[in-house]
């Protein structure tokens, strides 16, 4: 559902200052590159590539960033097969405290990211570190759609592909970097990067960042500070290293979710949290705060002539939390406001051996290994009541603790060039142990204690709501096939599988538990019963390139086993997520750019996408209700992208249009939200050779529409009265952003 609003936009108008990250992906010196605004690089393609990936060099990351440079999934958004929605203008939104990115509708699963630093699972969900690095500190971003290469895919799950980011290293020349940002609603951004330049054996930069801006509606704001550096030290042939560290200050207030009804009376688009502190829905109630520190690095050494050797260790803290209200929409006198309390590591290493075979064949053996602190699931939750006086400790709505979750990963990868014949083929091996889950009793004297650790030990151990450790075992095979039929001309096709797993099921089992226990279902024998999802995937398509023009087509099928969905179980009383249902996705990627003229270009791509429940899905052992053939909720069947380019000597300015075609919120297809068509623009002047005029507008045309959903793929929607008066299939819905404008003075030193 979408129409045109006419509204006044205010503008606001700053300076900015920025360096040179607006280069190419490979740049190792701070050369000032000619000022151009273009969205993708327009160099022919790779027609030799093993893999269905799409490549965004430096500049095309920064511009398609927006201003905020936090979000690299927005920074993909115009990629083929890419849905990204977010209720803010900067990609900043969660929903259900996961990402909003979905790549052929296909979401990530677990308590990871789909994004990767220089090929490590460094960042976790759910929290804080989705926007660690600025992304003028990122050289590209690879966005791998469906099965990647083995060694291109690592994370607690790889289900939707893998979206990696390269770190822009040290600079082999001493340079100075600014940008300074504002506009609407208040938004103001500073960016610095001091690269020292090579000395000897030593290179290094630091960078750092404020960034903070109110909400285009309601109440709230957010802030985030960032500091980032890097060393590495060059022992030519012999060895490298590189060593990166980061610390990150993320605080803001949460946009409001509403049911579908709500959603759909666009009168509401301008509707957020109350300012009351008396109401649940007090919009301070609905914040989150995460302070993260990490660190990783690239160690590198040659054993022998052509075998090289790479340890790349890496590790993050996180310590914070999300507030947010819990409304219960039949008995108000049982809402409650949860902080959700969240401290958890995450450490791993990634080794692997390069061997030359021959000028033209490399084999790549590795070991992956991490160790990795929940949520998910998530262990540790108070209750507030809300009062007139504020918020008063009301006991716990979950009280457990979580041992780690262990990854074991082997791997061998092999690449070669046959004549016209280039190929990728790889298998990885996956050790996925679920850390065991000990519940806590959190009545009586538990619940008159805030602190968690004395609450557990004043509560004693729940045996029947925890479960011992959970082992997954899955091989992931992995080919590409690439033909070359002439130096214009490539024939490809790509297999593979991937994998994911939800570990949600406790907060079900935790909120319903006194059902479960009544009907003698423990935790335990709901645990053992999970199962992976996993998909096999085939690509099939062709390159055509020709000095001035490209053009690209793919083809692809996916089937998907033991997909997650929420079922009700009617011989309990209860919802809860299972491995019900199986589904398959095919559909048709056409990308195409050209060089219109030494000044004009164009670039752009549409996808078709059926993603399809195959069965009914199960509700209990004897009902189910009619999925079939359903499209897959929030997979758009269609979308249609399109990016337009005029350069001049000293100024440049782009469009880029975007079609999202119609969606669902639930399984029966009922809760249908229209496409839309967003148009953004974006122009820069040159002043002198060191300064850059910017300017950004988004949502050009104003455009009132639905975003993000939070999609339960449950059965409820058709089953009302079963459900103890709950009202619709839990899927609720976010409005995406208004119209809003940046203006930016850049340098460079």
């Amino acid at each position: 559902m979408t129409h045109h609003r006419s509204t006044a936009m205010g503008l606001c108008v700053t300076c900015s200052l920025l360096g040179p990250t607006v280069g190419l992906a490979d740049a190792r010196t701070t050369d000032l590159p000619e000022v151009t605004v273009v969205a993708e690089d327009n160099r022919l393609p790779d027609l030799g590539a093993t893999a269905t990936v799409t490549r965004l060099d430096a500049r095309a990351v920064r511009e398609a960033a927006g201003p905020s440079a936090s979000s690299p999934f927005k920074a993909i958004a115009d990629t083929p097969s890419v849905n990204f929605q977010s209720a803010d203008p900067h990609g900043l939104t969660e929903v259900g405290f996961h990402e909003t990115i979905k790549i052929r509708g296909v979401g990530q699963t677990g308590p990871s990211s789909s994004r990767n630093i220089d090929d490590l699972p460094l960042t976790v969900n759910p929290g804080g570190s989705k926007g660690i690095l600025d992304l003028e500190n990122v050289s590209g971003i690879s966005v791998y759609r469906s099965a990647a290469p083995v060694d291109k895919s690592l994370g607690f799950s790889n289900l939707p592909g893998k979206i990696n980011l390269t770190t822009l290293g040290p600079q082999a020349t001493a340079a100075s970097q600014l940008r300074l940002e504002g506009g609407s609603d208040d938004f103001k951004r500073l960016f610095f990067r001091q690269d020292s330049g090579r000395h000897g054996l030593f290179s290094g930069f630091l960078s750092g960042s404020i960034n903070d801006g109110d909400k285009w509606k309601g109440e709230g704001n957010f802030e985030r500070q960032n500091l980032f550096g890097g060393v590495a030290l060059d022992g030519g042939a012999a060895w490298q290293a590189e060593l990166y560290a980061g610390y990150s200050q993320d605080e803001r207030h949460n946009y409001r979710f509403f049911d579908y009804a709500t959603a759909s009376n666009f009168a509401n688009f301008k509707r957020d949290w109350s300012n009351d502190p008396a109401r649940v829905d007090y919009y301070d109630y609905n914040r989150q705060a995460f302070i993260d520190r990490f660190v990783y690095a690239n160690l590198r050494t040659r054993l022998a002539e052509d075998v090289q050797l790479s340890i790349k260790p890496y590790y993050l803290s996180e310590t914070g939390n999300y507030w947010f209200s819990s409304i219960n929409a039949t008995d108000a006198a049982r809402s409650r406001v949860v902080n959700w309390m969240i401290d958890h590591d995450n450490l791993g290493v990634l080794t692997q051996v390069d061997w030359q075979l021959t000028p033209t064949q490399s084999l790549k053996p590795g070991f992956w290994v991490q160790s990795q602190e929940p949520p998910g699931p998530p262990s540790t939750q108070q209750k507030y009541r809300v009062t007139s006086s504020g918020l008063v400790f009301d006991g716990w709505q979950m009280l457990a603790d979580h041992d780690p979750h262990r990854l074991l990963s082997p791997f061998l990868s092999y690449q070669g060039t046959f004549d016209r014949l280039n190929v990728e083929a790889g298998l990885r091996y996956v050790d996925l142990r679920v850390g065991a889950l000990t519940a806590y009793t959190a009545t009586g004297k538990a619940a008159t204690l805030s602190d968690p650790g004395a609450a557990r030990a004043a509560g004693g151990v729940d045996a029947m709501a925890s479960a011992d450790a959970r082992s997954f075992e899955e091989w992931l095979p992995y080919l590409g096939l690439t033909w070359s039929v002439d130096p214009t001309t490539s024939l490809f096709t790509r297999l593979g599988r991937s994998y994911g797993l939800d570990v949600n099921l406790f907060p079900y089992y935790s909120v319903q538990k006194a059902q479960f226990v009544k009907n003698g279902v423990s935790f335990q024998s709901l645990w053992d019963r999970l199962k992976l999802e996993t998909a096999n995937s085939i690509d099939l398509g062709l390159r055509h390139a020709r000095d001035r023009w490209s053009l690209g087509l793919t083809t692809f099928y996916a089937r998907h086993a033991n997909k997650q969905s929420t079922i009700y179980d009617p011989a309990i009383g209860v919802r809860y997520p299972w491995n019900a249902a199986d589904a398959d996705r095919y559909g048709v990627e056409l990308e195409g750019t050209l060089r219109i003229s030494p000044a004009w270009s164009l670039a752009g791509n549409y996808t078709w996408n059926r993603f399809r429940y195959l069965d009914d899905l199960a509700l209990s052992s004897t009902a189910t209700i009619a999925s079939q053939d359903k499209q897959v909720v929030d997979a758009p069947e269609h979308m249609l992208k399109l990016g337009v380019r005029y350069d001049h000597q000293s100024w440049g300015v782009g469009l880029d249009a975007r079609y999202i075609g119609e969606r669902y919120g639930d399984v029966l297809n009922e809760e249908r939200i229209d496409a839309v068509t967003l148009v953004d623009v974006l122009a820069q002047y040159r002043l002198t050779r060191a300064l850059t005029l910017s300017l950004n507008v988004l949502n050009l045309f104003d455009r009132e529409y639905i975003g993000p959903i939070s999609a339960s793929d449950d059965a409820i929607a058709a089953y009302t009265a079963a459900l103890n008066g709950v009202t619709g299939n839990g899927s609720t819905y976010q409005y995406g952003a208004p119209r809003t404008l940046y203006v930016g003075l850049s340098a460079q030193f």
